[in-house]
């Protein structure tokens, strides 16, 4: 049985810590702040509750193979339910697209009713292909550890080279085709024209496995997890900043709290920024390479968020609507709102010059004198901004070359949201293995 450590309460480090702790691991959750569950969270006021961060996730199986590998399975504790409304793209033209998640047929009769057969079809065809770069993806990047150097083989079906932008121009013939194809680059902070193609893995995935939530908010994944850790008797220190983690000949020791307090470890798993981790954190000869790539990254930007409570009637709107434009604009409405009332969360991705009711008005939803409250969230880590394929090896390794210590989380392998998150998890509990 190692003494493990994990710093931070995110959903990748409760994940790490309930795995290890199943695997039979002494293991003590380090938090700065009160709350657990990072970015998975809620925004409470005036009778409205809205997710402060991640609302939905698609590959199931990722968090139902987390709750499994660490006791009971999710069902026991949070029942996740699949989103059946299509998604509804608003495009500058005025133009409306509901586009099904789960729905290979219904994805083609969409983009048909809009932009006709052959449309249709560029866009089914070009999902269909991606099919096999989730396969390669999974094998060589998503189940193990981020491999030294992939083979060929995998480097033709990936084309690392080639960006999502370029792909979207070369492949679709409608712009709107490919402002949904971008989309999967600007929702998580980064450029198209800077992010490689088969980052367009997740129209696959949507389309394949669907997308999936939890009634009453996503926020109760993170209460799930915080009850498995009481459940594996895993340690979790609130207000615990680690300011330091020491190391000897090569091999993490510990760490250091902000209060002076030396907490020995033969393992540390890092659930913050890596940047943070390397930069400030961790001083040791071995870390020297790797802090040198891990800082010449920059964060992806993270999207400006703001929870409208409205009072109805307003726009029928479903699960989640994309205004496409400079910013683009998604609006959320599955947040939880007293009767005769709707929770909106609007998030902004992009640096917003008008204020979110203008922008809303401006695209054609007229609800400036429906609020009846209005909160903002913070930021939370966005990870990594794409800046070309090479960013995958700047992007922190689960494995760090300091004996002990382990990184997860939105800046680490495999990258950001809940299914990424969740992943990296599991290859560093695979990594460590039993006690």
């Amino acid at each position: 049985m190692a003494r493990v450590i994990v710093i931070g309460a995110g959903l990748a480090g409760l994940a790490s810590a309930v795995r290890l702790a199943k695997l039979g691991h002494q293991v003590t959750v380090c938090e700065q702040d009160e709350r657990l569950g990072g970015a998975l969270g809620r925004v409470d006021a005036d009778g409205f509750s809205w997710d402060a961060g991640a609302a939905s996730t698609t590959l199931p199986a990722a968090l139902r193979d987390l709750f499994r590998k660490s006791g009971r399975p999710i069902e026991s504790l949070v029942q996740l339910d699949p989103i059946t409304q299509p998604r509804r793209h608003l495009f500058g033209d005025g133009s409306v697209l509901d586009l099904p998640v789960g729905d290979r047929g219904g994805q083609l009769d969409a983009w048909t009713d809009l932009a006709g057969a052959k449309t249709a079809q560029r866009w089914t065809d070009l999902v269909d292909n991606y099919g096999e770069t989730w396969q390669v993806l999974r094998k060589t990047s998503l189940e193990p550890p981020l491999m030294d150097r992939l083979p060929w083989s995998a480097i033709r079906v990936l084309k690392p080279w080639q960006s999502l932008a370029r792909v979207a121009d070369s492949r679709l013939d409608d712009a709107r085709a490919r402002a949904v194809l971008r989309y999967y680059a600007t929702q998580h902070g980064s450029d198209p024209k800077l992010t490689p193609g088969y980052v367009g893995v997740w129209s696959y995935l949507e389309r394949t496995f669907g997308r999936w939530t939890v009634d009453g908010g996503f926020g109760a994944v993170a209460d799930a997890l915080a009850q498995r850790t009481s459940e594996r008797k895993v340690d979790v220190r609130t207000h615990a900043e680690v300011v330091a983690v020491s190391t000897k000949n090569g091999a993490v020791t510990g760490v250091r709290l902000a209060d002076g307090t030396e907490l020995p470890a033969e393992i540390v798993v890092s659930d913050i920024d890596p940047r943070e981790l390397y930069g400030r954190l961790v001083d040791d000869p071995r870390a020297k390479k790797v802090r040198r790539k891990v800082l010449s990254t920059h964060q992806a930007q993270a999207a400006y968020v703001v929870h409208l409570g409205l009072q109805e009637p307003v726009p029928d709107l479903p699960f989640e609507t994309v205004l496409h434009g400079s910013p683009t604009v998604v609006v959320r409405t599955g947040g939880v709102a007293p009767a005769g009332h709707q929770a909106w969360s609007v998030l902004v991705h992009g640096y917003p010059t008008d204020d979110v009711l203008d922008l809303l008005v401006a695209r054609g939803l007229h609800i400036r004198d429906k609020v009846v409250t209005r909160q903002t969230s913070s930021s939370w880590l966005a990870g990594v901004a794409w800046e070309g394929f090479r960013t995958a090896r700047k992007r922190a390794a689960n494995v760090s070359p300091v004996k002990g210590l382990y990184c997860v989380g939105a800046g680490a392998h495999p990258g950001t949201g809940v299914p990424a998150t969740t992943l990296g998890a599991a290859i560093v509990a695979d990594a460590i293995g039993k006690a």
